[in-house]
């Protein structure tokens, strides 16, 4: 271990009830959130997590004896005072971020994990959704475990965390209970922030943007604006991808308000609105929301922008670009600063560092663009430079419409995965992500090719293997591009194309005999490919919930 974290990790056999009592009263009294972290083994871990959590009402548990990780979106859209990760069940970054957003000022997240010594080394269960067959998920890398372990450490010595690790001979007292927390109570007020927001929204009678971090008091103030409105005697229709996901709107509405599913409403045409209140916009497919608003001229789009839900940065951009032409009398909102918990908040800073929930895409100087070339990059030199992940995480953000924490570990450590990006002068303009996929043994390939296994990863083979009847490509090499992103100041320039040129070059080298990629079927996207001498295999029937676009197979065999 690192020697200069040792002050701020305390042994449990000399961390008395005390040292948590007083880190809860100064969340309280700050309006923030504590992170206390367990270090050892799962059953000294869940005893000791049972012992101070007690009889604590409202907490949240996540991992064994709890709600499965999986299931952990639902919590999306409520408030606990203490909510407890097991991630000996497995560390799911999703999860992670999901449950973590929930926890009100003044409470914490208590994250169960194994040995600091050794984390990285003990196989994660969770790691059994990223390995793809035939790889064991036992041996993978485990790079973001060590990425997370060291933002812990980093974590330690400031305000608000508390890392006790396992002692030798720890007995933990009986009496070493966890204070009760009751919720903290809904401001009825707007914030001045919010205040100023408002006095925007009543001289707009157009199209407007609501952008803020979770926690930033987003749907409270479309729960102020609709009180607003109403009270001028005006219809407003609350949209959002769930009606529980926007409790906080209605709360803060303080009386009735219609509500739809956006689907639903599109499909009703005999329901209209003075005002649309689209909450998590960022959920919704770009043409349903551009319809929605030919539909409904007054409306105000609210999305976060942390990516905690795998929406936010890489939407916006696309999203604001459409309005500028559709909708050019939009305008924006913003509210910087969070309203659930005080400024500085332990938990927020240390998610965002842990999960790059803020990364963005690099600033580039304007000599940058001078002289680009492609260069292939290694996932441990992602961990080695964080200052690397970070830039190249960013632009896969903002590129790409649907972004979780998940893919975060992707980067990290998925198996067979090649990394390439176009640099100039250390900078990166572009990336892309290719996994290699097939040389699958004979009788895998003649289960799949009788439909009688599907097994995890190889997307592009079983899809060309099943709907195609091409089953040969289950035993050869073939890459699949995963990802690919363009610097969005530099799009247009032909760097995409040059960096997917080198791709093919390389995987050439390497033996892969086709190279292909499955994407959603916009007109621009499949224009970018075909140029690049693929081959449409593919299209889907139905539209993608994400895209609003059928999903596309191309191909071209090397």
């Amino acid at each position: 271990m690192h020697g200069g974290y040792h002050r701020a990790i305390i042994n449990m056999a000399s961390a008395p009830a005390s040292a948590i009592e007083a880190l809860l009263q100064q969340a309280r009294a700050g309006r923030q959130r504590a992170l206390l972290v367990l270090a050892g083994t799962p059953g000294w871990c869940r005893s000791t997590a049972q012992n101070l959590t007690g009889s604590t009402a409202g907490a949240a548990w996540i991992g064994e004896d709890g709600m499965p990780a999986g299931q952990a979106r639902q919590l999306l859209g409520s408030e606990c005072p203490l909510a407890v990760f097991d991630a000996h069940s497995g560390l799911h970054p999703d999860a992670l971020a999901a449950v973590a957003g929930t926890v009100v000022a003044g409470g914490a997240l208590l994250l169960l994990v194994p040995p600091l010594d050794h984390w990285p080394q003990t196989a994660d269960p969770d790691y059994a959704r990223l390995a793809s067959y035939p790889h064991d998920w036992h041996r993978l890398p485990q790079r973001f475990i060590a990425h997370l372990r060291h933002s812990l450490l980093l974590a330690a010595s400031a305000p608000g965390v508390l890392l006790l690790q396992q002692g030798c001979a720890a007995c933990i007292p009986a009496s070493l209970q966890w204070p009760a927390l009751p919720l903290l109570a809904a401001d009825s007020r707007p914030s001045a922030a919010q205040q100023q927001c408002l006095q925007q929204l009543a001289g707009h009678s157009g199209v407007s943007v609501l952008l803020a971090g979770r926690g930033h008091g987003k749907s409270a103030l479309l729960g102020f604006a609709a009180r607003q409105w109403q009270q001028q005697g005006k219809q407003v229709l609350l949209v959002a991808p769930s009606r529980r996901s926007v409790a906080s709107v209605f709360r803060h509405a303080g009386g009735e308000l219609a509500f739809s599913a956006p689907d639903m409403l599109l499909q009703d045409q005999s329901v209209t609105a003075d005002v649309l209140l689209v909450d998590e916009a960022a959920a919704l497919p770009l043409p349903m929301l551009l319809e929605l608003l030919q539909r409904f001229p007054h409306a105000i789009l609210a999305t976060t922008t942390d990516g905690y839900e795998g929406t936010g940065q890489g939407f916006v951009l696309r999203c604001l670009r459409e309005l500028d032409r559709a909708f050019p009398t939009w305008q924006r909102l913003d509210l910087p600063a969070p309203v659930r918990w005080a400024d500085g908040d332990p938990l927020e800073a240390w998610l965002y560092r842990a999960l790059l929930l803020d990364a963005q895409e690099p600033v580039l100087p304007t000599a940058a663009a001078a002289g680009p070339h492609p260069e292939t990059l290694t996932q441990q030199q992602l961990l080695d430079d964080p200052v690397l992940l970070r830039d190249v995480y960013g632009l896969l953000r903002s590129a790409h419409y649907r972004t979780t924490p998940d893919d975060l570990r992707f980067l990290l450590d998925a198996p067979q995965l090649s990394l390439y990006r176009m640099a100039a002068e250390g900078k990166t303009l572009a990336v892309a992500l290719v996994v290699e996929e097939g040389s699958l043994d004979t009788e895998m390939a003649n289960e799949i090719a009788a439909g009688r296994r599907r097994p995890r990863g190889h997307l592009l083979v079983q899809t060309l293997a099943i709907h195609e009847q091409q089953p040969q490509y289950l035993q050869q090499r073939v890459a699949r591009v995963v990802r690919i992103a363009v610097h969005t100041s530099l799009q247009g320039r032909g760097l995409g194309s040059r960096l997917l040129q080198a791709v093919i070059a390389d995987q050439q080298l390497r033996g892969v005999q086709a190279i292909g990629s499955s994407f959603s079927a916009t007109p621009e996207v499949l224009a970018f490919w075909q140029y690049n001498g693929f081959e449409l295999v593919r299209i889907g029937y139905k539209r993608q919930a994400a895209s609003a676009a059928p999903s596309a197979v191309v191909l071209r065999p090397c």
